[in-house]
């Protein structure tokens, strides 16, 4: 059987870099060598510098720009080497999160040169790394979504507190990973909170705090996608914070989650929604919260964490599917 040569894209410009270099790295050791031919690209967090590698990411080729150029090649200072292509690479394996990696950037790049990827397309992409937009369309379909409000840059913080009662999140409207995320218990908080949402975008996102059972969804599929066991996620921090998604010391996760069967068929059928909703294919992920039973869809991960200890892959393997067959079935559904 002839080999398929995968590329695992990885890092990035976004605030997740590391966790994305985490994720592809781990793609890279759990790809069935007997099936692909691997090689690893890492693109640097100038968005510019790309270094490629051999399968154990010890890369041997230096850093080397995208040159503007009608040249067919890429040049570096002492080689050229020619770009991935529909003939060179069979398939691009997405393993970056957040802007430029998550949000439809790489995806359209991608489309450009041909070139057959896994995961969600370039607008289902952008949706699900825009909150405000997918929440919209959330609405649409009679999902339920905690309440919230934007703000710009230029609002006046004053209306908050006429809206809601502490304690409140405060978040960025297009990160991942809670990056820029807060939560606001006094009312002297809140302006370092909007101030960190804005570091990462033009809108906040002010959202009640619904106190209830936080799970999260893995989804697999295209045209008839299916859901995952449900993950029940219990952090030990004040809120499930980027610190306490990559350390298993800071968060115990509990999968199957301990709903009964009527509840665990309602969340896995709206994440099926929300996930159909934005036209997500290949894999995602979407997040909620229960609260009398009511479930609340927060978002949808179209490229979730790959790492060591993700949701994603411990959900697999509660199915029964190891992370090398959790790959080979990501790259199945790849967008052709």
């Amino acid at each position: 059987m002839k080999k398929v040569n995968v590329a695992v894209l990885m890092g990035g410009k976004s605030a997740e870099h590391e966790i994305s270099l985490f994720s592809g790295r781990e793609v890279v050791r759990n790809l069935d060598s007997e099936k692909y031919n691997v090689l690893p690209i890492v693109i640097a967090k100038d968005g510019i510098s790309w270094q490629i590698g051999s399968k154990n990411c010890k890369f041997q080729i230096a850093n080397f720009k995208l040159l503007k150029s009608k040249s067919k090649r890429i040049r570096t200072r002492n080689q050229s080497i020619a770009p991935i292509s529909k003939h060179e690479v069979d398939i691009v394996f997405i393993a970056m999160h957040g802007p430029n990696g998550e949000d439809g950037t790489i995806q359209g790049f991608l489309e450009l040169l041909g070139v057959s990827y896994t995961g969600s397309g370039v607008l289902a992409s952008a949706l699900g790394m825009d909150k405000i937009s997918s929440r919209k369309l959330f609405t649409q379909t009679g999902l339920n979504v905690p309440t919230y409000l934007l703000l710009s840059k230029d609002d006046s913080p004053n209306v908050v507190f006429k809206r809601f009662k502490l304690p409140i999140f405060v978040k960025p409207s297009n990160q991942g990973s809670s990056v820029g995320v807060s939560k606001v218990v006094k009312k002297s908080d809140l302006k370092k909170a909007l101030k960190l949402a804005f570091d990462y975008s033009d809108w906040a996102i002010v959202e009640e705090c619904i106190k209830g059972r936080e799970i999260t969804v893995p989804i697999l599929g295209n045209d008839n996608p299916t859901a995952f066991p449900v993950v029940e996620i219990l952090s030990k921090t004040d809120f499930f914070d980027y610190k306490a998604k990559y350390d298993e010391k800071l968060c115990e996760e509990i999968v199957p989650a301990r709903i009964g069967k009527k509840l665990t068929d309602e969340v896995q059928k709206a994440a099926i929604l929300a996930y159909q909703t934005l036209g997500c294919r290949g894999f995602g992920r979407v997040d909620m919260i229960i609260k009398d039973e009511k479930i609340y869809v927060l978002e949808v991960n179209t490229i979730p964490g790959l790492t060591s200890v993700s949701l994603f892959p411990k959900s697999a393997a509660s199915a029964g599917i190891s992370y090398p067959q959790l790959l080979d079935k990501i790259i199945e559904f790849a967008n052709p």
